[in-house]
């Protein structure tokens, strides 16, 4: 069975509203980085867009086949489709020893009422 290394950054996070979807995945890492900025949404949940320079706190896990395409449906991704709101793109992800590469949800567009997560860490700043 096909194995992909996926990052979450939000909901899916431990403690997150949508933890469940990965309580079967193998977690690798709980405090390891990407490069972005973080955002909220304002609807209950973040968003990612890529940025140099700047590091947002997730989690690495191992996903089966059929977990990815939960973790697609969550998010309303579906491949070459001109109207997602997030794309599912490789990413390289900064563990305690290695930098891995693995899949990581990313907004496609910053809507302008959006706010700037400083912390860059959903969990933290939802309980500041």
């Amino acid at each position: 069975m096909k194995k992909h290394l996926v990052f979450v950054y939000g909901t899916l996070r431990k403690g997150g509203s949508n933890a469940h979807f990965l309580q079967n995945a193998k977690c690798i890492e709980h405090g390891c980085y990407t490069e972005g900025q973080l955002y909220d949404t304002g609807l209950g949940y973040p968003a990612l867009v890529p940025e140099k320079d700047k590091w947002v706190t997730g989690e690495l896990y191992e996903v089966s086949t059929r977990e990815l395409e939960q973790l697609d449906e969550l998010e309303d991704f579906v491949e070459n489709r001109a109207d997602n709101l997030y794309d599912r793109v490789r990413v390289k992800v900064n563990t305690t020893n290695i930098i891995e590469e693995a899949f990581v949800y990313v907004m496609r567009i910053k809507k302008s009422h959006y706010v700037s997560i400083v912390e860059n860490d959903w969990l933290k700043y939802l309980n500041k």
